[in-house]
């Protein structure tokens, strides 16, 4: 069973860079902030790369 990810909006800075790149498994809602659509989508490996590229830094695994 894969990680499970969140966005933790207060941190986004609206770059959509996330959706951009893996739109499967994040969107940007009306506000332009990012949030998981379906965090089952993707590779675990592919979210990771977004997690360390996120210049706001507000992507990350669920414990």
């Amino acid at each position: 069973m894969g990680k499970d990810v969140y966005v933790d909006q207060d941190e986004c800075t609206s770059c959509g860079q996330c959706a951009d790149n893996l739109p499967e498994v994040f969107e940007m809602d009306d506000d332009d902030l990012a949030f998981v659509v379906d965090a089952k989508a993707g590779e675990e490996e592919a979210i990771q790369e977004e997690i360390d590229q996120c210049p706001g830094e507000c992507i990350h695994w669920k414990d």
